[in-house]
């Protein structure tokens, strides 16, 4: 696995994978955070919804490709 996080500007959601896998379910930890789960339980990524109010350099720098 190469790049490690997926951003959507549209969404302005930010995935951060973990493991490799197949999302089975999800559970959000706390308001618009989210941990992504496969079918065994594992984390597998953490989900950012609403992810530049956080931080305007995720939309400036990181993420713009």
């Amino acid at each position: 696995m190469d790049k490690r996080y997926n951003y959507d500007k549209e969404s302005d959601s930010l995935f951060i994978y973990l493991e490799e896998g197949e999302e089975d379910s999800f559970e959000e930890i706390i308001p618009g955070i989210n941990i992504e789960l496969d079918k065994d339980g594992k984390i597998i990524g953490i989900e950012v919804l609403k992810a530049s109010r956080f931080s305007e350099r995720l939309k400036d720098n990181l993420l713009i490709s």
